[in-house]
């Protein structure tokens, strides 16, 4: 039976659809991860949870007689193994992302693939480091080649017709992850001499979790305890480090958790929840292995009452960054959480909505201490500002330079640094600088040849140029002219400043000579006035002064 041309072509085209697979990788900074190439499609789904379920086993398997390549976008061979170093070097998560690979409008050429030995020393091994700021995507090639049995001449090159079977696409995305801290504490009265009880199970736990054939790596990075003032636990909802200082204390364990150790944790979203969900559920495997270890461990009349254990999260944003949710308060365990192991209503769902992703403060703030719990942003006081990009100023905010100040709290740039003065100073030394430039401007704007970009295809040229097409006589002429309007306009502002000068001398010369004859007006009146008494007393003829004590003495006798 014939098939017919269609069906085949139909065939053919479902085949190589099949054999394309696209992957968005989710790359942490300054960490370094495996990626491995034999990783089938992802399965859509709204919900997290249904997407961790239906993408749990990503493993496929590729033809027999075949190896995989790794290229850039620009066909350049980087690597050849089934799994890929990453190592993204760490950046801040202000900083920018420049692409170097500009986009080209034809494939590159194609190479002939090539396992010589005198190649095999730039095609690299498993150690080989892949730097991600050089490119944004890569493409894994399954590579078929033809069985070859014998040698005619062991010196001769053996030409293998090859093929390129399946193809699998990653896009790199780059993004600031936080340092995830996984807190848990006993009382007291089950510690082992001052060591806690939990040590151990977490280190079994870490150890479980690594995979090389499913291309898991180690999930903890460190384990470490350290002492804590203590105070009893009295609700499952009470946070740690318990604050109230008392002659006892406790073993605080810390976990440092990497989460981008697994395939589907680099394919993982943090964005929508994916990741989170990831982290909740890995959290939760630890507080059940941790629980039943200690139901081994004890032999308590009471568990469910007397033994809880106290958890917390701690998450560690780089300098300059901040998570948009505040972290999640986890409740306590104790052993009544084994009768209902469910993820539901568990203690690490409180994880779900927290994104583990760090994103830079906005203008003009910045953390008030780089590498410390406290997940906020803060407005850059007097005299600092911080700009967009985050550099130099990643690590807080920057001070204005010598003698410069800025007028309120939150500056975004270097140009809102005013000068230290009054306003009348600011004002004058503003209007200088003007002038300065502007002679800058006239002195340097000749015309100059067309400098078109790629985006306006116009002169660049400067607004003052036309002043440098003027000749040198006009200038010379122009040079007197001022000279002469400024000394002529000189002259003129010295004559008035001559002519008030001697107004306001008259004046004060005025005004003085009215109080001299005011005064001496005033002094003549008394002067008057004195004499006049003097003149009654002593006149003898005066009948009124003399005829008084007559009539007086003759009454009397």
């Amino acid at each position: 039976m014939k098939i017919p041309w269609s069906w085949s072509c139909l065939a053919f085209l479902l085949v190589t659809c099949q054999c394309k697979t696209h992957h968005t990788v989710w790359l942490p900074a300054g960490k370094l991860v495996s990626l491995p190439c034999k990783l089938r499609q992802l399965q859509k789904r709204e919900s997290p949870e249904w997407w961790v379920r239906e993408n749990r086993e990503l493993d496929t398997n590729f033809t027999s007689n075949s190896i995989a390549a790794w290229y850039d976008r620009l066909g350049n061979l980087l690597h050849v193994g089934e799994i890929l170093l990453i190592h993204v070097p760490p950046f801040e998560a202000s900083e920018l992302s420049v692409t170097q690979y500009a986009a080209r409008p034809t494939p590159p050429t194609e190479k002939p693939m090539s396992l010589m030995p005198e190649y095999r020393s730039w095609i690299g091994g498993t150690n080989q480091i892949l730097k991600v700021k050089h490119m944004d995507s890569v493409t894994c090639s399954e590579l078929q080649t033809s069985t070859v049995i014998g040698y005619r001449d062991p010196w001769k090159v053996i030409e293998r017709k090859s093929r390129i079977g399946r193809q699998v696409f990653f896009t790199f995305k780059i993004y600031v992850q936080p340092i995830i801290i996984w807190n848990y504490a006993v009382p007291p009265e089950i510690e082992f001499e001052n060591r806690s009880a939990l040590l151990k199970p977490v280190t079994d736990w870490c150890y479980k979790q690594r995979s090389i054939k499913r291309h898991v790596a180690r999930a903890c990075s460190g384990v470490y305890e350290h002492r804590r003032p203590f105070v009893k636990l009295s609700g499952l909802k009470e946070r740690m480090p318990l604050v109230q200082s008392t002659a006892l204390g406790y073993t605080e364990l810390g976990v440092q958790i990497e989460l981008s150790v697994s395939p589907l944790s680099l394919l993982a979203n943090p964005t929508n929840g994916e990741l989170s969900y990831l982290h909740a559920r890995l959290k939760h495997s630890l507080d059940v292995y941790l629980l039943e270890d200690l139901e081994n461990q004890l032999n308590l009349e009471d568990a469910l009452e007397s033994t809880i254990v106290a958890t917390r999260l701690s998450v560690i944003c780089p300098p300059g960054t901040f998570t948009f949710t505040t972290k999640p308060v986890l409740r306590g365990l104790n052993f009544e959480s084994l009768l209902n192991s469910s993820f539901k209503d568990s203690s690490a769902e409180a994880l779900l909505p927290y994104k583990l992703i760090c994103h830079p403060c906005p203008d003009g703030t910045a953390s008030r201490a780089p590498y410390t719990y406290d997940d906020g942003c803060y407005k850059c006081p007097r005299g600092y500002y911080r700009g967009s990009t985050g550099w130099p100023s990643s690590a807080g905010c920057l001070r204005c330079p010598e003698g410069f100040t800025t007028d309120t709290v939150g500056a975004t740039s270097i140009g809102e640094c005013k000068l230290n003065a009054g306003a009348i100073t600011r004002w004058i030394l503003s209007q200088l600088l003007q002038m300065w430039f502007s002679l800058e401007q006239i002195i340097a704007g000749k015309s100059g040849p067309e400098t078109p970009t790629r985006a306006l295809p116009y002169d660049q040229q400067s607004a003052w140029a036309w002043l440098g097409r003027l000749d040198r006589s006009v200038w010379i002429c122009g040079g007197v002219y001022c000279l002469v309007v400024m000394w002529l306009t000189g002259m003129a502002v010295y004559r008035l400043h001559l002519y008030f000068r001697l107004q306001s001398i008259f004046k004060k010369q005025y005004r003085l000579l009215l109080k001299a004859v005011l005064i001496g007006q005033i002094n003549l009146v008394s002067y008057i006035k004195q004499r006049a008494k003097q003149s009654i007393k002593t006149d003898p003829n005066d009948p009124f002064t003399a005829g008084a004590p007559a009539e007086m003495t003759g009454a009397g006798e």
